[in-house]
């Protein structure tokens, strides 16, 4: 499986069979594939790995006491920041959303969690050193394939709406903010770059990321503080231009002053970085 069809298939899974865990050679694979992989920032933010039904249930146990929505996972891959910053978890959402389509590229299932878990839990997991926060958890494991299991994904996945994307005309902007674009009249690798941004996973499928389009370069904002969605987002931008034959660079420019009237951003959206074509 290559990485556009990693993009384009990749589901939420809520159920897994717990009585399953991921063969050792599998996950030194992806843990490998996790020490390796390209950041967006200085901030590092580091992948750890937690395994066995026992332990990530009692991470995925909240603080009151609610066991959350997914089920039974055999392992949590555990986002670590070095400390807590806006760009430490922009980092976090671009890294640990790679390792998530190399699971997805290796026949493993996923899902993001940045809510419901127990974040003392996973730090004492995987022993934070002073200043690291744990940011955000990751299910993986093999999916439930019938029965029970398979109806509570489905069930969960329309729920939150996991099944639904914004049109590109929503969320791309010509020039400034608001300006209409078209696709019809854009460069056609630009748009598949698009398509598979527009299929990144969000909290709660919100989308709450913006792209400006002047001339070849790609800015990027979020209608909210967002730093993990926003990183996930330039991770499918940074890997599908590279599939795509045209590889280019993100520099981050978080809040910057002069970016967004620029792009003639509203009060309420945050510049956070540009992507330029090589």
């Amino acid at each position: 499986m290559d990485i556009l069809t990693a993009m384009q298939q990749r589901v939420s899974v809520r159920s897994y069979d717990g009585s399953r865990p991921v063969e050792r050679a599998l996950l030194d694979r992806l843990m490998a594939y996790a020490g390796a992989v390209e950041h967006v920032t200085d901030m590092c933010a580091r992948i750890a790995l937690v395994s066995g039904v026992e332990r990530t249930r009692r991470i995925l146990t909240t603080i009151v006491g609610s066991y959350g929505l997914v089920q039974n996972p055999p392992h949590l891959l555990v986002g670590v920041l070095p400390e807590e910053r806006h760009l430490a978890r922009l980092d976090l959402g671009y890294t640990l959303e790679q390792v998530v389509l190399e699971a997805t590229r290796l026949g493993l299932g996923t899902c993001w969690i940045a809510g419901s878990y127990n974040p003392e839990r996973a730090g004492d997991a995987v022993n934070l050193a002073a200043g690291e926060v744990a940011a955000a958890v990751v299910a993986l494991g093999y999916p439930v394939e019938q029965g029970w299991g398979r109806f509570h994904s489905r069930a969960v996945r329309q729920l939150v709406g996991g099944h639904k994307r914004k049109p590109l005309t929503e969320i791309v902007f010509a020039g400034r903010w608001g300006e209409h674009w078209s696709p019809g009249g854009s460069d056609s690798t630009m748009v598949a770059v698009l398509e598979h941004a527009r299929l990144a996973p969000s909290a709660v499928n919100r989308q709450p990321w913006r792209f400006v389009v002047q001339s070849k370069d790609l800015v990027l904002a979020t209608v909210r503080p967002a730093p993990i969605d926003a990183g996930i987002v330039m991770a499918h931008v940074a890997l599908a231009s590279a599939a795509l034959g045209q590889p280019g660079r993100w520099t981050v420019r978080w809040g910057d002053e002069h970016l967004a009237p620029e792009c003639g951003l509203p009060p309420e959206a945050t510049p956070v970085a540009v992507f330029a074509w090589a």
